[in-house]
Parts: C-alpha cells; sequence; structure tokens
C-alpha cells in the first residue's frame, strides 16, 4: 500500500505538472515571436512581458511552484520528479486536438509508459525522509550544476548549438529541483533562513533555465530539444536523491529492480511524447 502522505504528494506533483505544462501552452508560441538576437538576453524576457498570452503562461506557471514544495514536503524526490511528467499527457491532448488528428500508436505508447512508470514508482515502496544531506555534498552537487547552467552565457552566439541549450536547461531544471528538496527540509527542521537562501537560489535556477528553454524553443525544433531535456531534468534529481536525502532503493521492491524500472518507463515514455508531432505543435 502507498503511504496516504505520498499519495497526496503524488497529487499535487501532478497539479503542479498541469500548471507548469499549462503554461507551456502559452508561452512556447510567444517566444517564437521574438527575434533570434534577443536569445539569451533580458531582452528576450522583457519583449514577452509585453505579451498578455505569456504573462498568464508565466502566472499560471509560478503557482506550480508551492505544489511542487508540498509535493517534496510529502513525498520522495524519486517519486515526485517523475510525477511531474503527468504534464506531458496535457500538451498531447492540446496538440492533438490543434492539429485535429487522433492520437497515434506511439503516443498511446508512450503515455501508457509514462503512467506505468509513475504506478511502479509509488508501489514499489521508496521511504520519504527528512534526512538533511551532508553540506559538503549538496554544495558540490549543487554547484556543478549551476556551473553547467551558466554555461551558455559564457558562450558567443555562434557557438550556442542545441545540444549546450539542452544540457544547461536540464542542469537549471534539476538544479530547481534538487534546491526546493533542500528548502523543505529546512523548513521542517525550523531553519527559515536557510529555507531563504534554498529559495533564492532556486529563483536563480529557475529563471536562467526558464531563459536558456525559451531560447532554446525559439531557436530549434520542439522534437529535437524537448526530449532530451525532459530525461536530464527528471533523471539527474532523482539519481541524486539517494546521495543527498537517504532516499534507499535498495530496501525497495525488487530491491530497487522496481524503482529502476519505473524510472525507464517514465523517461522512454516522456522522450517518445516530447519527439511527438502532436506535443511538438502544441510547444511551436
Amino acid at each position: 500500500m502507498v503511504d496516504a502522505p505520498v499519495l497526496a504528494g503524488m497529487a499535487a506533483a501532478g497539479a503542479a505538472a498541469a500548471c507548469f505544462d499549462g503554461a507551456v501552452i502559452l508561452q512556447a508560441y510567444e517566444a517564437r515571436q521574438v527575434e533570434a538576437e534577443h536569445a539569451l538576453r533580458l531582452s528576450l524576457l522583457t519583449r514577452l512581458a509585453r505579451r498578455r498570452r505569456w504573462l498568464l503562461g508565466t502566472a499560471i506557471a509560478i503557482a506550480g511552484w508551492p505544489l511542487q514544495l508540498v509535493a517534496y514536503a510529502l513525498a520522495p524526490v524519486t517519486v515526485v520528479q517523475p510525477c511531474l511528467s503527468l504534464g506531458l499527457l496535457l500538451l498531447l491532448a492540446a496538440g492533438s486536438r490543434a492539429l485535429g488528428e487522433p492520437v497515434g500508436a506511439r503516443e498511446w505508447a508512450g503515455a501508457g509508459a509514462v503512467i506505468a512508470g509513475v504506478v511502479a514508482l509509488a508501489l514499489a515502496g521508496v521511504g520519504h525522509t527528512e534526512q538533511l544531506p551532508d553540506p559538503v555534498a549538496a554544495g558540490i552537487a549543487c554547484g556543478a550544476l549551476a556551473l553547467v547552467a551558466a554555461s551558455p552565457f559564457a558562450l558567443g552566439p555562434e557557438r550556442r548549438s542545441a545540444w549546450p541549450l539542452i544540457v544547461a536547461a536540464g542542469a537549471a531544471f534539476s538544479l530547481t529541483a534538487v534546491g526546493g528538496k533542500l528548502l523543505t527540509l529546512e523548513l521542517q527542521h525550523g531553519r527559515p533562513l536557510a529555507a531563504l537562501g534554498w529559495a533564492l537560489l532556486v529563483g536563480a535556477a529557475a529563471g536562467a533555465g526558464f531563459l536558456i528553454d525559451m531560447t532554446a524553443m525559439q531557436r530549434f525544433e520542439a522534437t529535437r530539444v524537448a526530449p532530451p531535456m525532459f530525461v536530464l531534468e527528471t533523471a539527474v534529481p532523482v539519481a541524486l536523491a539517494p546521495l543527498l536525502f537517504g532516499e534507499s532503493w535498495s530496501a525497495t521492491a525488487g530491491g530497487g529492480a522496481v524503482v529502476v524500472l519505473g524510472l525507464l518507463l517514465v523517461l522512454a515514455g516522456g522522450a517518445a511524447l516530447g519527439a511527438s508531432r502532436s506535443v511538438a505543435a502544441t510547444e511551436r
């Protein structure tokens, strides 16, 4: 049986996913209307901020953040992060309707894999912990992610190809996940000042990731950048969870095999959905 708090955390993560990917439906189109010369510049955001649909999407995305924090406070990162992939089902539905086409076999398979993976992770029995990580380990992990996230800003425009943007966005969004979990842990341990520090880091990482993501969507096809970006921002926080937060996989069903299977299903299904024509149409 799945613990009630974990179920509540999964529900909060699903609601956050609906906010985040619902925002994409509104934001991606507007990003493509801005001239490419504004890529990775604050001027990109200032121009987007003049567009009502983009502002509405941003407000919806911001509303998802407290829901994501609630999810981290109630459930392990190993379960919460894959649950965020459920928002891809919203993109699939919106894209299919926009194209007026039925959902194809690949999309059904991808959606089924995501749902099956999330269910497997829930049933695997990964325990929720309130363990604060070793400060050195947390500093190394977050510092490395921050350096990767900042790398596109140090490159010249001619060197900003798809992969540097994909990896940097994945690192930035992974940092928001790790920082968000740390924020909730600090609050649970009665350390509001430390929580404020993590909140500032999460805000900076989210802003950088958002700018990189908008730039990638502006310059490259969504089917090219979305799948690997999704894999990175899902897999990296889950891989760090046992190291930083003590989320033991060996004590779960199958000695961790069910966790690995669930994660692989989510990653494969999410990548398939990200590469689908319907989802790409929504992100375009």
